[in-house]
């Protein structure tokens, strides 16, 4: 794998190591959760310009295919088996092959040389955790598993076409409660939703290469498969959202929630007392915070913030007294079931620049920092596959819903726009397919197709470095969800550093690859959304499928 790649897709694996797991005798083992519903079989789709999608079974298998590479990228055909769960780890078993037409290398691991299959990732869209494959000594290391090394080398094999591969990758072990997972690979393949969650089945065992010599078309080729043992490298992250208005956001990491409110909707200029308009924006978040805040898991925390201007004293003190007037109001309505505590940080963590980069006086990002938040622990919620809620006029965020089914393919294109390069010649074909629900999220695809000669080398990365501190760093952070009914907009969801994304490798002209970014879900009885481009381009009423 080019180094190009290695810094931008595992400076996610680097800040993460630092504050999750880091042996398989870790907090990744299973917790004492409630067991989840049992997701039904896939609806029908309600598009006219998508087929109705076909649920799979254990017996049909669920098949994928796409590019796996980033510099050459080449077909794949990826068939999973199982995900089983076990004491100490769970172990992903597929069978993968080339669909090229002559030896081919397939990029499924990091590094250099990359000759393990660490690039998947099992994702809960219910319990909002993505884990890691494990690996040899830290991020870095081989993932434990199948390598597709060549024999008494350590570089990779190529695939032949025809030969099929099994394969299989480890990660920590799931929660009693996970009954389905998401297949979230870091390639340019789609994600494989729904796939089943099985008890037992046959331990991991070290085994040999089945042969030094190159398989043959309709062979099937065991490569080496090297159990965990030694120092093991472990990580399972939470996921963090971000949801924005014209007068709030909606942030998530973990199980705890934040709606920050702007303060010049709530107060007037360097007061501490609700205005009269403060009313209709704090029934709004009694609403969604009884809806979804834990009550015993105490406290909800109202805090203040302020911008730069004025004396760092009086900022303290206005940011604790105009927390402390929500809290107030808050408390009314709500009730004692929950506890309150108000605090107040004054200027001391602005979340955007209160002057310009020349020094001038930066008015929107002053506003930005006025403002109050309001954080709670998430109730943990069963997904519901029987009823659709009305969702309240304020409300933004949909409920958890079942795991969506698995999906060979999203469906037929939609919309669709050409992306071009200021500085560069190339460009890109991108037909929006159909989103659909996956658990707490959406799942927004692309097929993003080069249109003219030559390669198109993907550096920098078309759709990445938009000017939101949340998202920038998103390979796609150039497409954000916009509800036309609230005005909310959602950001892709995020790890620690990285995304539920994949990313858009290099292509020669003509071909084709799959691009898939996870959303936070809209409310319930949204049927369509709309997508809005960085470039300009707003593309309306993307359906939702369920």
């Amino acid at each position: 794998m080019s180094d190009l790649k290695d810094c931008v897709g595992m400076h996610l694996l680097r800040a993460t190591v630092l504050v999750l797991t880091a042996t398989l005798t870790c907090a990744c083992g299973p917790k004492d959760q409630p067991v989840r519903d049992t997701p039904t079989a896939a609806a029908s789709s309600t598009s006219p310009s998508a087929p109705p999608s076909t649920p799979a079974t254990a017996e049909a298998g669920y098949v994928s295919e796409g590019m796996v590479g980033f510099y050459i990228a080449n077909p794949f055909k990826i068939k999973i088996r199982a995900i089983e769960r076990h004491a100490k780890l769970t172990v992903l078993r597929m069978d993968i092959m080339t669909t090229a037409t002559t030896n081919t290398a397939g990029d499924f691991g990091y590094g250099t040389m990359p000759t393990s299959f660490a690039r998947f990732r099992l994702f809960d869209p219910i319990d909002r955790k993505v884990y890691f494959t494990l690996r040899e000594n830290d991020h870095n290391g081989d993932a434990f598993g199948t390598r597709h090394r060549k024999s008494a080398f350590d570089y990779p094999d190529d695939f032949v076409p025809g030969v099929r591969y099994p394969v299989e990758v480890y990660f920590p072990p799931l929660p009693a409660a996970a009954r389905t997972m998401s297949i979230v690979p870091d390639m340019p393949m789609g994600p494989m939703t729904g796939i089943p969650v099985t008890d037992g089945g046959a331990e991991p065992t070290a085994r040999e290469r089945s042969s030094p010599e190159l398989p043959k078309t309709g062979d099937t080729f065991q490569w080496p498969i090297v159990v965990p043992d030694g120092e093991i490298w472990s990580a399972v992250s939470d996921v963090n959202e971000l949801v924005e208005t014209p007068v709030k956001t909606t942030t998530q990491a973990g199980d705890t929630e934040t709606i920050g409110l702007r303060t010049d909707v709530l107060f007037a200029f360097d007061k501490a007392r609700l205005s009269t308009k403060a009313a209709a924006v704090l029934d709004d978040v009694v609403e969604e915070t009884r809806r979804r805040a834990d009550p015993a898991k105490p406290p909800i925390t109202i805090t203040g913030h302020t911008d730069d201007k004025g004396a760092d004293d009086y900022n303290q003190t206005l940011s604790v007294e105009r927390a402390e007037a929500v809290q107030k109001y808050l408390a009314a309505r709500l009730g004692s079931d929950y506890q309150y505590r108000p605090d107040g940080k004054g200027e001391s963590e602005p979340i955007a620049k209160n002057q310009k980069q020349d020094g001038s006086d930066n008015p929107a990002g002053r506003a930005r920092n006025r403002r109050v938040e309001i954080s709670y622990s998430i109730k943990r919620q069963s997904p519901d596959v029987a009823t659709v809620t009305s969702p309240s006029p304020g409300q933004v965020r949909g409920s958890t819903g079942a795991a969506a089914p698995f999906r060979a393919d999203p469906g037929a294109r939609v919309a669709g726009f050409t992306w071009s390069f200021h500085s560069q010649p190339d460009k890109l074909k991108v037909d929006v397919l159909p989103l659909y629900r996956d658990g707490a999220y959406v799942v927004a695809s692309f097929d993003i197709t080069k249109t003219n000669d030559g390669t198109f080398v993907p550096f920098p990365v078309p759709f990445s470095g938009w000017d939101h501190e949340f998202s920038a760093g998103s390979d796609f952070g150039a497409f954000i969800l916009v509800d036309p009914v609230t005005k909310a907009r959602y950001h892709p969801l995020k790890m620690y550093t990285e995304f539920v994304e994949n990313y858009v490798p290099a292509l020669d002209a003509g071909e084709t690859s799959r691009a898939y970014v996870y959303y936070p879900a809209p409310p319930d009885d949204r049927t369509s959304i709309t997508l809005e481009v960085a470039n300009g381009g707003v593309y309306p009423a993307v359906p939702i499928e369920r």
